[in-house]
């Protein structure tokens, strides 16, 4: 058998090997936590991703825009909306529950599908609106805050004061004319028509002043009002249902302690 001399390895060449043995070591240890790390993180993209479509497909709200031109939507219970030029309705995933409830930003119109058990609330701006079946409009523009009844009964309150409900019969409008310190029911035909004769109207104000008042009044009855302007920031709380503009000044003329005097059907003056 040929015998062959084998040379030892020279110090260099065997701290070589080592370093280089070293360095592949490292390397598939390097490649073994970038894999770890890809699969944890993969994972968590995984979770993450199925919680929020978790989240979206049975919790978050389903939102409904009016858009430059309106929008027509059915909801769950039947309930026909009309949302109008950029108004937004959001709608619980829970709808419809015991109680129906959407929240409304801007305008719409609402054909509300009759329920005795399960009341329709709409959150408007500052006010509730709480139905059991009805047609009814909703004008929302910065405080100002009105109804259009067409059809059925339509409870109003300001979110939180529920024991302050404003009840309207059908063809009647609510309006705060941009106070929350003012709630006015009238006949929708007389306040389109300003000549209408002997309107009637349901006007409460709550810590009002003078000067607010007196401007509710008189566009309420188409009516010019004269007053001692030293009452103008005098704040009143008055109230009475269906109205006629003499019945209402003389409640508030009481209120005032001031006298009134009609000089024709659409001049008062309230003097001391």
């Amino acid at each position: 058998m040929e015998e062959r001399n084998i040379t030892p390895l020279s110090p260099a060449e065997r701290n070589e090997i080592w370093k280089n043995t070293f360095d592949q070591i490292r390397q598939l240890e390097k490649k073994k936590r970038r894999r770890k790390r890809s699969i944890f993180t993969m994972a968590v993209v995984i979770l993450l991703f199925s919680s929020l479509w978790t989240y979206h497909f049975f919790f978050e709200s389903d939102v409904y825009l009016g858009g430059s031109r309106g929008f027509k939507i059915t909801l769950g219970d039947g309930t026909k909306v009309t949302l109008l030029q950029n108004a937004k309705l959001t709608v619980a995933k829970s709808f419809p529950a015991d109680t129906r409830e959407v929240r409304l930003e801007g305008n719409a119109i609402f054909h509300v599908a009759k329920s005795k058990e399960h009341p329709f609330i709409v959150h408007g701006n500052g006010y509730d609106t709480k139905v059991l079946g009805t047609i009814f409009k909703i004008i929302q523009d910065g405080k100002s805050f009105n109804i259009d009844l067409y059809e059925g009964k339509v409870n109003v309150y300001k979110v939180g004061q529920a024991n302050e409900t404003v009840t309207m019969q059908p063809n009647h409008t609510f309006s705060n004319y941009g106070s929350s310190n003012v709630a006015s029911v009238t006949r929708t035909n007389e306040i389109r028509d300003p000549f209408a004769k002997d309107k009637s109207a349901t006007l409460i104000f709550n810590e009002c002043p003078v000067s607010d008042a007196i401007k509710v009044i008189e566009k309420t009855y188409s009516i010019n009002i004269y007053y001692p302007k030293e009452l103008t920031n005098v704040k009143i709380t008055v109230s009475a249902p269906n109205a006629t503009a003499e019945t209402f000044l003389q409640s508030l003329a009481i209120q005032l302690n001031l006298n009134i005097k009609q000089n024709n059907d659409s001049i008062f003056k309230l003097e001391k």
